[in-house]
């Protein structure tokens, strides 16, 4: 599968919101334990190169700094595995395959 930028990304281009991005996140991150072989969002294979998709990659820098932007109610969404993939230091997609799947 050549997993590519989710097209919503690309259409808000420089005016994409803090809840779109969120949005975006929770499409294209595991919501839970255990992590399945491929991103939810777009296919996208997960290995020790590349754990995240196109889309994840591009979407977590931007809502880790803009996050504090907006009321913090618009994190809901999130699982928590979500949240800690956004703001803490690991990634599940990048943990050992005995603890995700």
């Amino acid at each position: 599968m050549n997993a590519r930028l989710d097209r919503r990304l690309v259409t808000a281009g420089l005016g994409v919101t803090v809840a779109q991005l969120v949005t975006l996140w929770a499409d294209h991150t595991p919501a839970r334990l255990p992590v399945p072989l491929t991103c939810p969002g777009c296919g996208h294979p997960y290995s020790e190169k590349a754990p995240l998709c196109p889309t994840a990659a591009v979407v977590r820098p931007l809502l880790r700094r803009r996050r504090h932007e907006t009321h913090p109610d618009v994190l809901a969404p999130l699982t928590p595995n979500q949240l800690l993939d956004l703001t803490g230091n690991r990634l599940s997609t990048a943990l050992p395959a005995e603890v995700t799947r």
